[in-house]
């Protein structure tokens, strides 16, 4: 069968070469050149910037001469040297990266793209011979250069992520993915790192300050708590999401946490944010930013689950008033987002008493399936991701993989297949704390990070200066508690930013939205001074 398809298109492209034969010169010439025309104008549309540079050097050659080509060449040289002296930053922010663009495009892969797509194998067989992947567009990273690359009729994107070792290999570069593209079949991203970034300690993000009109940026739905392989932040989506950590000890699960916390500190202040830790260890990861807390729990496990059922009752009375009013939730200082962390959650649900165990597990079951929609989210760590520790590991919405024991943890994290996939959480060092794996809702392939970390000076500061405060619009369970003793040395204390002492009140059952006094404060003024019928002056009844 093979060999009668090619017997066909040999036959087809010999019976065409015999009809042009066969025509007359008088109508060659003018075909062959409508056909250059055409294909010089397709060229031009395509590449419509080189077109203006090689039409402005033409022109300027044509009408002034020699020394008017090099006036029109030389003007840019020195105006951008000039720019590059005067005003470097700018010069870095606004011209390099289009001059690196270029010289990747045109030099560093645009001579050597189709000599490595032949030697890779990645060639499709047509009757005008080999047609290869192209490149439509580059765009130049901090540690890595991405190719939009159009896909051939006869290739799959999935060709060339079986292609990615040797890619890697003939770039040159640390490592290559390649990820399909949302919304446009039959064009890729192909990615080449050159420098590994995250080897060094990421620095703690900067905490969002106002704007101009006063308001400070926090976005829910991309918090960013460190930094990508490629160097561009790695944010996380908090908004009706649920976050799983999970790592071996001493992994960095506590940079991602403060990491998180850092970010929504002006959020937490206002009271736009409620933030609930549980810290099975004894506080001895959270209570370091204790007035941060809204509600705090480290010292039994009793205790512990009762605040996981508070805050799913409390959830459940936000859910009755939401109830046929909003589909999507938007926090609000009405309806604050609430964020509930377990450092560790195999405490609560494989270490504790059977009946601990069993209401953890429903506490937990009731916010992780029903909080994303009314503004709960739990963000969870774990050391052994199992399905007898983490029973309800799947309804965890987004999940990171930090550095883990064995390779088949990591398909337990992040899903089947995709430690196959490049997540090789499992040969993370423990010298490399914060660095793991994670997965995007827009890519098939996990991405490595790092989280930035926060040391325990910045985390003292940030307490003391964004403890929630007490307003007209947050109920009484937004007042912090007293800072531990021992989180600053004597002396070293800010008295100013250090919020007073007082006392924690647990949540309570909402009462209807409308509720109001059934008798007036007038008559109920009056009804007190009335004598009581035993003769007594009526104060105690009242």
């Amino acid at each position: 069968m093979a060999k009668r398809v090619v017997a066909t298109q040999v036959y087809r492209e010999s019976m065409g070469q015999r009809l042009w034969d066969a025509m007359p010169l008088v109508v060659q010439i003018p075909v062959a050149v409508g056909v250059g025309v055409y294909r010089v104008i397709k060229l031009a549309v395509q590449h419509p910037r080189t077109t203006g540079v090689v039409a402005t050097l033409g022109t300027a050659g044509l009408v002034g001469g020699r020394w008017a080509l090099a006036g029109v060449v030389l003007a840019p040289i020195v105006a951008g040297a000039v720019f590059r002296i005067c005003w470097p930053a700018s010069f870095k922010q606004r011209v390099t990266p289009h001059i690196l663009r270029w010289q990747r495009r045109w030099i560093r892969y645009g001579r050597r793209w189709d000599r490595w797509m032949t030697r890779c194998k990645l060639t499709v067989r047509d009757h005008d011979g080999e047609v290869i992947p192209s490149i439509r567009k580059v765009q130049v990273l901090p540690a890595a250069d991405r190719l939009l690359v159009d896909v051939p009729v006869g290739m799959t994107v999935d060709t060339l992520r079986g292609k990615t070792g040797e890619l890697a290999n003939a770039a040159r570069a640390l490592a290559c993915r390649v990820w399909e593209v949302p919304g446009s079949p039959g064009e890729a991203w192909v990615e080449f790192q050159h420098t590994d970034i995250l080897t060094s300690t990421v620095a703690a993000l900067p905490i969002p300050q106002a704007d101009e009109s006063g308001m400070v940026p926090v976005d829910l739905a991309a918090v960013p708590v460190g930094m990508r392989e490629d160097g561009t932040a790695w944010v996380i989506p908090l908004l009706a999401r649920h976050v799983l950590v999970a790592g071996r000890s001493r992994s960095g699960k506590g940079s991602l946490i403060w990491s998180v916390l850092r970010y929504l500190a002006p959020a937490i202040r206002a009271g736009l944010v409620k933030v609930t830790g549980i810290d099975p260890k004894g506080g001895m990861e959270l209570s370091i930013g204790r007035p941060l807390f809204t509600r705090y729990e480290a010292d039994r496990a009793e205790a512990m689950v009762e605040l996981l059922e508070a805050e799913a009752d409390h959830m459940d009375c936000v859910a009755l008033e939401l109830a046929g009013n909003v589909r999507k939730f938007t926090p609000s200082m009405t309806h604050p987002l609430h964020l509930v962390i377990v450092d560790e959650l195999a405490t609560l649900t494989a270490y504790a008493p059977m009946d601990v165990r069993r209401r953890a597990e429903y506490a937990l079951g009731r916010l992780l399936t029903k909080g994303a929609a009314v503004g709960w989210v739990v963000l969870g760590c774990v050391q052994e991701p199992s399905k007898d520790i983490i029973p309800m590991r799947g309804l965890f919405t987004y999940r990171i993989a930090l550095g883990l024991d064995t390779p088949s943890q990591v398909d337990m994290v992040l899903g089947d297949g995709m430690r196959d996939l490049g997540a090789l959480a499992d040969q993370i060092p423990l010298t490399a704390p914060g660095m793991g794996y994670a997965l995007s809702e827009f890519e098939k392939n996990p991405f490595r990070v790092r989280a930035a970390y926060v040391d325990d000076d910045q985390i003292r500061d940030m307490a003391a200066e964004y403890a929630p405060i007490t307003t007209d619009a947050n109920d009484v369970e937004d007042i912090p508690a007293a800072p531990m003793a021992g989180n600053r040395n004597e002396g070293q204390a800010d008295e100013a930013k250090r919020p007073e002492p007082v006392e924690v009140v647990d949540l309570e059952e909402c009462p209807p939205a409308d509720a109001t006094p059934v008798v007036p404060d007038s008559l109920l003024a009056k009804l007190r001074n009335l004598p009581a019928a035993d003769g007594s002056d009526g104060s105690e009844a009242a």
